[in-house]
């Protein structure tokens, strides 16, 4: 699983986040080896299920069985996303994990910034939308409110 995670974060916003960050969160440079995408995609397509459920079956208003309804979810999801995926990678930059030394020169030869940690934060707020959407479409047949959103109408 975290080689499907891996795979879609690196494939779409290696460039964004660059590639120290994504070698740290394969586990290539931390101290563990452990792959963090696995627990980063998980958190992200929890909480995009969450709030469509939340938004379907919970909420299921239908004052909101439009696009807009549907929009505001949607970018409560993203922003969420965004926060989850900032804290993950800042807390390991904060606590000194990300840092990689070479053993003979004594040299940091990775170095991630707050900024990688930032534009992680927007791809896995990207990465939500797309995971919202798929969710939203497999799930909302069954609203007895809000099933015609976000194409009613």
């Amino acid at each position: 699983m975290g080689e499907f995670f891996g795979s879609i974060y690196t494939a779409l916003f290696e460039g964004l986040f660059g590639i120290n960050l994504a070698d740290y969160l394969w586990g290539v440079t931390s101290q563990d080896g452990a792959n963090l995408y696995i627990g980063i995609g998980l958190w992200m397509f929890g909480v995009s299920l969450l709030v469509a459920v939340l938004f379907y079956y919970i909420i299921n208003h239908p004052r909101l069985n439009t696009w807009w309804g549907w929009g505001i979810f949607m970018i409560i999801n993203a922003a969420v996303n965004f926060c989850l995926g900032i804290w993950w990678t800042l807390s390991d930059l904060w606590a000194g994990d990300m840092e990689v030394y070479d053993k003979e020169t004594r040299q940091m030869v990775t170095f991630v910034t707050e900024g990688d940690c930032l534009s992680f934060g927007i791809a896995n707020a990207i990465l939500s939308l797309f995971a919202f959407f798929i969710i939203s479409m497999a799930i909302k047949w069954k609203s007895t409110n809000v099933s015609q959103a976000p194409f009613n109408k």
